[in-house]
């Protein structure tokens, strides 16, 4: 009979093991961060988590999609509900089909909270386990016990539930020939692995596979490294990116008998990658075959779970469902929530689908991911086909043709993460990009590869469809410049260096004081009009830009940003800056100049002087206007730190709809998460100085209805200072100005 698990000497080994596996000698701590070359990657890498619904039409649907991936290993929940429902004969479906299943175990969470102490409830778990395993022992691959044990919130599960439900799992599967996996740990949290399979073995045994939700999420990037493993300090110190960590968690399984590590769950959430994509299905392609490439070449990883295949927030396929299950789709993917009808196949399934037929059996020859953020991986098919996958950290950009010669590239096809042709490209960016090459074409790469650095470290390089960015450099000045579909003349960052700028006649001088703002003629586009912003740093400021920025490239950098994220701001064109040992003596910013635009200067004045409609739009109208796109930049990460009435600007369209646009955006600040309060009020009381308070108040509640969040009292006295600073300011302009006199 079983014992009760409060006797089993299990957790008072923890600290031990922890210590044993830390600290051994050939342990974690030598484990490299790089990607391993000479890798075969198997066929049976690729996998995914499926699941099904009521309605039988969609146990044929998602075959439909299995088949489109040549994908053959999947994982499905089960629960006590299952028997007799959908998820039953969608299990028995995929059997009979051959479909090698990976069969995850899991109570319902309110049972699985008092299950330790509950005596009746361990019955009921033995019952459905000796139930699973009578009717699917010998016909599944796998046999997992899942519920994300560190996760208690999502699972109910506890570590000491979770080995209650293990020893009686153990006990159970005696007699049976059927593999089992675990311990299903969320995220890397090694210390979780280690005193959990410690507890498994010492309870019955370890599990013949390790499981892990390997997810990368929280560092943005899959090539990042993990600024919250150890704390920001360590970041780069011991550099946990998702190599290192698969390899470390291959190691502690090895440690307690486990053959293989799967990673069971991995995804990019749609609506995190909206905080900082104005494009985040392409970017979860993206991040999905980077992802997986690196995991593929990290001799950690057996094999990949992705998952769901079907979820709007996290699935390669959207079903428009809004609401998201109570627990989490990394926990328990129980069904497909959306109707029908409302299916729709994102890019990241097509990338999956391609990635599989390009990857699944190749041999990896050569593998770099380097630390000046360029990824290139060498690959051979089965078929004998030859080519290559490379990449660069997001913002960066890296030319071909210093890695390929001329020949190569002119005798290889391009094609993007879907598959999809791409002709002749020039620089590698943050998207994936497939090189194929010709029979008879030399595939050798310059033997100065491994140690080149990506092009000018610190410049933002957009990766948008509608703008390509490219550096540029000469002897005196370095910069980059920006490729449109109208405009795709590479000798376009020649034209637009500082001595043609200045030669350039000036159709109007906007400002001329510290720094010089003006508009010119395109040089490849007479119909275009371009403003050049010209900083010139005097003082201590030439000195301070040695170790910081210069303006010119911060307002590059942070308008390429914005755009990515889908917010408005005149598009960069160039940036130039010419670099000295005594700092940076002079900069040039050139971006797209906007006409027909008004400030919403205009539209505060029209509010106070209480017209009605300005522009076709209530007062209402404008101030709901005004808090929309204050608050959609905020939750993008961003703050202005400027937002006068006049750096944001507007512009009426032939429809008679608004368009923002930032300017004067080189002191923003940009994060990779929504803003707190705080730091939201710093842009609002610059735009409330133009208005009466009656009508800050309507803004800010405007404001807080979009945000869903209210402001603590204190942004009134924000407010109010900000006030007296700037009559402060203006009284000390007029003294000076009457001195003068």
């Amino acid at each position: 009979m079983h014992k009760p698990l409060q006797k089993l000497p299990f957790y008072s080994h923890a600290g031990s093991d922890t210590v044993r596996v830390v600290l051994s000698p050939s342990g974690w701590r030598s484990v490299s961060h790089s990607a391993c070359p000479s890798t075969l990657i198997p066929a049976d890498f690729f996998a995914i988590n499926v699941a099904s619904r009521e309605e039988p039409e969609y146990d044929a649907y998602v075959l439909e999609r299995l088949q489109e991936l040549n994908i053959r290993h999947v994982r499905v929940g089960y629960t006590y509900s299952s028997p007799g429902t959908f998820a039953q004969r969608f299990l028995e479906l995929l059997l009979e089909q051959g479909y090698a299943v990976t069969l995850v175990l899991l109570p319902e969470r309110e049972g699985a909270k008092a299950l330790l102490a509950d005596a009746a409830l361990q019955k009921e778990w033995r019952d459905f386990v000796s139930e699973v395993l009578s009717s699917y022992a010998t016909r599944i691959e796998y046999l997992e016990m899942g519920s994300t044990p560190n996760r208690r919130k999502w699972s109910g599960c506890s570590w000491r539930s979770y080995l209650q439900r293990w020893a009686i799992m153990c006990e159970e599967t005696k007699g049976y020939a059927v593999k089992l996996a675990g311990p299903n740990v969320q995220d890397f949290e090694p210390v979780c692995n280690i005193v959990l399979l410690g507890g498994m073995r010492r309870l019955g045994s370890a599990p013949q596979v390790h499981t892990d939700n390997l997810f990368v999420e929280r560092t943005i990037e899959p090539d990042a490294y993990d600024h919250r493993a150890l704390g920001r300090w360590a970041t780069y110190i011991f550099k946990f990116n998702l190599v290192k960590k698969a390899r470390i968690l291959n190691y502690i399984g090895q440690r307690f008998g486990c053959e293989k590590m799967f990673s069971t769950c991995s995804f990019w959430s749609t609506k995190r990658l909206s905080r900082w994509s104005d494009s985040p299905q392409e970017k979860k392609a993206d991040y999905l075959v980077r992802y997986l490439i690196l995991a593929a070449t990290s001799f950690g990883l057996d094999r990949v779970y992705w998952g769901p295949l079907i979820c709007r927030r996290d699935g390669l396929i959207d079903d428009r469902c809004d609401t998201y299950p109570e627990v989490d789709q990394s926990t328990f993917y129980r069904k497909i929530c959306g109707a029908f009808d409302d299916l729709e196949i994102m890019p990241a399934f097509h990338a999956y689908s391609h990635l599989i037929q390009r990857l699944a059996g190749s041999f990896c020859a050569n593998a770099i991911n380097n630390e000046q953020g360029l990824s290139h991986f060498c690959f051979t098919h089965t078929t004998g086909d030859h080519f290559h996958v490379c990449w660069c950290r997001d913002g960066q950009n890296f030319a071909l043709d210093t890695l390929y010669s001329t020949s190569q590239l002119q005798n290889a096809t391009f094609a993007d993460v879907c598959g999809k042709p791409i002709s002749q490209p020039q620089n590698i960016t943050e998207s994936p990009l497939f090189i194929h090459f010709r029979t008879g074409t030399s595939q050798q790469l310059p033997a100065f590869f491994s140690t080149t650095a990506a092009t000018y470290m610190g410049v933002v390089y957009a990766c948008l469809p509608q703008m390509q960015s490219l550096a540029w450099h000469n002897r005196d000045w370095r910069g980059a410049f920006t490729l449109t579909p109208q405009i795709s003349d590479y000798a376009l960052g020649d034209k637009l260096q500082p001595a043609e700028i200045m030669a350039a006649p000036e159709l109007e001088v906007l400002r001329d004081s510290r720094n010089r703002l003006w508009n010119i003629t395109h040089p490849l586009n007479n119909e275009q009009i371009l403003t050049v912003k010209l900083n010139r740093p005097t003082g201590l400021k030439r000195l301070s830009y040695a170790f910081t920025p210069s303006k010119g490239r911060r307002h590059w950098n942070n308008a390429s940003t914005m755009l990515q994220r889908g917010i408005s701001t005149p598009k960069p064109i160039a940036f130039y800056e010419r670099h000295t040992l005594g700092g940076i003596k002079l900069s040039y910013y050139v971006c797209e100049f906007i006409p027909d635009t008004f400030s919403s200067r205009h539209v505060c004045s029209a509010i106070e002087a209480a017209e009605g409609d300005f522009k076709g739009l209530s007062t209402d109208e404008w101030f709901e206007f005004l808090a929309t796109f204050i608050c959609t930049m905020h939750d993008a990460g961003i703050v202005h730190r400027d937002l006068s009435v006049g750096n944001l600007m507007l512009r009426q369209e032939t429809n008679g709809s608004i368009t923002p646009y930032l300017i004067d955006i080189g002191r923003a600040r940009i994060t990779h998460k929504p803003l707190p309060g705080r730091k939201r009020v710093l842009d609002l009381m610059r735009i409330c100085y133009k208005l009466s308070w009656p009508n800050r108040e309507r803004l800010m509640a405007c404001y807080e209805e979009q945000w869903g969040e209210k402001f603590r009292p204190y942004w009134r006295l924000m407010v109010g200072y900000y006030d007296v600073k700037q009559g402060g300011k203006k009284s000390l302009k007029a003294r000076l100005k009457k001195k003068r006199k």
